[in-house]
Order: structure tokens, then sequence, then C-alpha cells
């Protein structure tokens, strides 16, 4: 009886920390570690002739993955730039007509003012029976005929200006649409040249890399995925009888089975707005057939305080055990704490995810200080990076 009054006494302690735990957490084990997952894909339709790049490697973003066969573009570049020479050519050429076409109307103009002279001279003579009515008529003709050669001028002149724009005052001399549209194809070909150099779009892990030197590939062709290691967050999916007292912000426990007994440190970041199973591919249809109620669980994602250590890295798809303290419920339902720190008042703040776009290349561009290797027993043919 006194061993069983001191075991009874001993085991008070741990039972009321039980039942506190108990009545203010909740946990489950249905969780697992999820993540971005960028798949990399190509732009254009090539051949890939070097890769950088191994499963499983490390990268940072805008690392230089693969690249494709750029003769091809290399060309469509050489010949956009040809045809913006040859659209600026045009324009000078269309300047010149127009500076031909003002001097035509400044001659015109000099030849119909003779004319009016001669007109009045031979037709003062005329009536003074000094000349012929022959002269008197060739003055006549002069005269329409330097007129008609003026009005001519001048619809050269305006359609010189039209070709050139207008108002040729307000522009700069090569601030034409010809020239904008050569441009345009200049750009859109120095794009297609610089997308030959397929870089990495976030610092992360590559994985189920399929591409290989001498692949033809095609747009939007997955080539490898790469999971960023800093963008990873716990899905838990709780019971619906288990979220009664849930909040955005309150602190979790994560326990992840590769790492027993290692206690990773988190919050609740939002709670989704439906059940698992109603956005599944075949969501259940309670109102046909014969209905059993199911309890039914809705993922929450839990977003960890600070990155995982060096030591222990997590992976996507790990198994974890998540334990919420639900003793405050003052926090929101339906907002995010990612959100809030993305964004203030409202406004767009910080990008919560943003892609390093390179500048295009003037002329094909150099590789960087990376060695492609040749292929080795074992191993699929690519590359490596220099070490420092």
């Amino acid at each position: 009886m006194a061993l069983l009054i001191i075991a009874m006494a001993a085991g008070i302690v741990p039972a009321i920390r039980y039942y506190r735990d108990l009545m203010t957490h909740v946990s489950t084990d249905d969780a697992y570690v999820d993540g971005t997952v960028a798949l990399v894909s190509s732009r254009l339709s090539g051949t890939v002739n070097a890769v950088y790049v191994e499963d499983n490697w490390p990268v940072k973003e805008g690392d230089l993955l693969v690249t494709l066969d750029p003769r091809t573009f290399q060309v469509r570049v050489d010949q956009a730039r040809a045809q913006l020479a040859r659209a600026r050519q045009t324009v000078d050429e269309l300047f010149a007509q127009l500076a031909a076409a003002q001097a035509g109307l400044d001659l015109t103009e000099s030849q119909l003012k003779q004319a009016v002279l001669d007109y009045d001279r031979d037709a003062s003579l005329y009536k003074s029976n000094v000349v012929s009515k022959e002269t008197y008529d060739q003055a006549v003709t002069a005269y329409r005929v330097a007129k008609a050669n003026v009005a001519l001028a001048q619809h050269q002149v305006a359609q010189a200006r039209a070709a050139l724009g207008g108002d040729i005052e307000d522009h700069a001399r090569y601030d034409r649409p010809i020239v904008e549209q050569a441009a345009a194809a200049m750009e859109a070909a120095r794009l297609d040249l610089s997308h030959t150099r397929i870089t990495a779009p976030m610092t992360g892990i590559v994985t189920h890399k399929t591409v290989h030197v001498g692949h033809r590939v095609q747009p939007g062709e997955p080539l490898m995925a790469i999971v960023p290691t800093h963008r990873l967050y716990i899905t838990a999916n709780f019971k619906e009888t288990q979220l009664t007292d849930v909040r955005v912000g309150q602190e979790a426990d994560i326990e992840a089975d590769i790492y027993p007994g290692y206690i990773y440190k988190g919050h609740v970041d939002s709670i989704s707005m439906g059940t698992g199973s109603a956005f599944s591919l075949l969501p259940p249809e309670n109102a046909t057939g014969n209905w059993v109620k199911v309890v039914q669980r809705v993922p929450v994602k839990i977003v960890l305080n600070q990155p995982p250590p060096p030591d222990k890295p997590l992976r996507i798809g790990l198994s974890v055990e998540v334990s919420v303290d639900i003793s405050d419920t003052r926090g929101p339902l339906l907002t995010s704490t990612l959100q809030k720190h993305f964004f203030r008042n409202g406004k767009p703040f910080i990008p919560p995810e943003r892609l390093q776009i390179p500048p295009l290349p003037e002329i094909l561009p150099g590789w960087p200080d990376i060695e492609p290797l040749p292929s080795t027993p074992g191993i699929p043919s690519g590359a490596t990076m220099k070490q420092s």
C-alpha cells in the first residue's frame, strides 16, 4: 500500500502535465514536408550541346544549367541586325528623296515665277500688236505648265513627308515605324539567343534531370526540377474536429521521422478553405447513393520559424508529426502570415517569388568559367562547375 501511494504521488505531476498538454495541443501524424518545385524547361526548340549539372547538385539562382546550340539563333540575330541597318538606310533614302522633292519644288516655283513674268510681258505686247498670237499662246501654255509642275512638286514633297511619318520635325532621324519594327525584330532575335542559355530560376537542389547532350528539346518540355531548400513548409492534415481552436499564428512543434527526438519550431501560416477530398480529382457526391459520415481532414500550412540546421535538412515528402499549441485563440482564421510579410496596407511590397532576368546578349555570349565534362562510364554526358 505504501509503494502504491508513493507511485500515485509520483505520477500526479506527469499526469497533470499530460492533461494540460492534451487540453492545449492538437497533434497529427498525417503530415509531410511540402514545398515549391520549379520545373525547368526550354522556351525554344533546339539541340542540347552542353549540360552543366547532375542530379542532386546544389545550384544558385542564375547558375547555368543547359545550353542549346546557338548557331541558328545567332544567324537570326545577324539577319535581324542587317534588316535594322537596311531600315535605317531606307530612312536615309527617304530623307534624300524629301530633299530632292523640296529642291524640285524650289525649281518649279522659280520656273513659275519666270513663266508669270513672260506671260505678263507677252500679254502686254500682244495687246499692243507687237508680238504675234502664237507667241502669246506659247506664253500662256508655259505659264500653265509651270503651274502644273509646281502642283506636282508639292505632291511629291507631301508624299516624301508621308513616307517619313508626316511631321518630320517632331521625330529623331531614325524614330520611324520601319526602324522600330526592325529594332523589335532585332530584340526578339536577341531574346531567342539569350534563351539558348537555360539558367536556374532559384537556389535549390537539382532533381529529376532527364536532359542529356544531343537531345532535341521542345518548348515547355521539362528538363529537370529544382527544389528550393529555403521554401519548404509542412502540410498537416488535421481532422475537422481538431480545428475548432486552431488559429493562424499559433506555435507548432514538428518532429520528422528521419530525425527522431529533434523538434523543429514553426507556426500556423494558413488553413485551407476546403478539405482534401473536396479538391480531389473525383470529389465525393454525398447527395447520391448511400451516405456514410466520415471525419474529413483539412490541410493546414505550417511554416518553419527558421531554416533547418545544416546537419538536419528536410526533404519534400518526409513524414513528420505536428503538434499545435491552441491555448491562444485570438489569431485569425482566414489570413496568412506570409501574406502580411510580403504585402503592406494592401499594396504589393515584396514579390514572394521572382525570376532573375539576365541581360540580352549583344553578340554570341562567351561561356562562363565552366568546363563541360565528357561522358564517363556510369555517368551520363554532362558537365561540372569549377570548384574554388
